[in-house]
């Protein structure tokens, strides 16, 4: 009978992490990691959490993603964004283990009309996508058998993302606006898992390697985003002071310290070729994360805490 799969999850406490590790506990060993068992800021804290291991496969949610710290704190997120990916995707090739590793859609500028593919040239606009970049070039350095899976407008259960805050802000408040010329594709951490499965285990014989891009079908604006989360809180009877989100735009937003793409749409062409799965639409996610999210059940309540 052939073992299952070991499968080492670096960044197992977050939002991300939590997903993976729910999904592939279910057929495989999971070994999960986090502070302070080891720091990506440290290489050699990560030899020391890795080296002794005995993994097929490893999969790296983790990373500085605070997109404006970044650029105050340049070498931290270069450490843990640009340098520890590097080295874990070297130890991984070492013990010829599989790595998957998170990117992100700020590696590009925005600047494009209609969605990005894999192999539409990058051109991050701050420190964030910058360092995510190097990430990716690093792990790819490392073995051309690895996997870099870019993801945006990520939310989902066990931490609160976006949904949360922005019924939170219309419980409390009057008026609320968001950028109508920020578009993307959200992505359910739940789905995230379930459609790397396929990436990893599928039919196909050996796991994917190369890029990805990871989304839930469709787009929407950070506005319509938002428009949303407020009516489906509307619809489990949250008592919102404001059920109408306005449109500003990105340059409105004076506390954004690093630039932000306004266009960050992915398409999933590669993925559904691949896989044969078309990722569920955004909307129908947010609806399941929505009735199912613990989180979020408290705006079922007679107020807002």
């Amino acid at each position: 009978m052939k073992r299952p799969p070991r499968i080492v999850i670096v960044g197992a406490a977050g939002r991300l992490g939590q997903a993976l590790e729910a999904r592939f506990s279910r057929d495989a060993t999971v070994i999960g990691l986090a502070r302070p068992e080891i720091d990506l800021s440290s290489p050699q804290s990560i030899k020391h959490a890795l080296e002794p291991l005995k993994f097929d496969h490893l999969i790296l949610p983790a990373a500085m993603t605070a997109v404006d710290a970044c650029e105050s704190s340049q070498d931290q997120a270069y450490a843990v964004n640009a340098v520890a990916p590097g080295v874990i995707a070297k130890i991984c090739a070492a013990k010829k283990a599989h790595m998957t590793h998170f990117s992100t859609d700020y590696v590009f500028d925005g600047k494009k009309e209609g969605a990005y593919a894999e192999d539409d040239a990058p051109h991050p606009l701050g420190v964030y996508g910058d360092s995510k970049l190097k990430g990716e070039q690093a792990v790819l350095e490392a073995s051309p058998h690895h996997l870099v899976v870019r993801v945006s407008w990520l939310y989902g259960p066990g931490k609160a993302a976006f949904p949360e805050w922005i019924v939170d802000q219309a419980c409390s408040k009057p008026e609320l606006q968001l950028p109508a010329d920020k578009t993307g594709s959200p992505i359910s951490s739940t789905d995230i898992a379930d459609l790397l499965d396929p990436l990893l285990f599928g039919s196909a014989g050996e796991p994917a390697s190369g890029i990805y891009h990871l989304c839930n079908s469709g787009s929407c604006t950070h506005q319509e985003w938002g428009q949303a989360c407020l009516d489906l809180a509307a619809e489990m009877g949250a008592p919102l002071q404001t059920r109408t989100i306005g449109a500003n735009t990105l340059a409105d937003i004076k506390a954004f310290v690093a630039r932000r793409p306004p266009n960050s749409v992915m398409s999933t062409a590669k993925y559904t070729d691949f896989t044969g799965t078309t990722p569920r639409h955004w909307l129908e996610a947010l609806r399941e994360h929505f009735a199912s999210s613990e989180t979020l059940r408290k705006y079922q309540a007679a107020s807002c805490g």
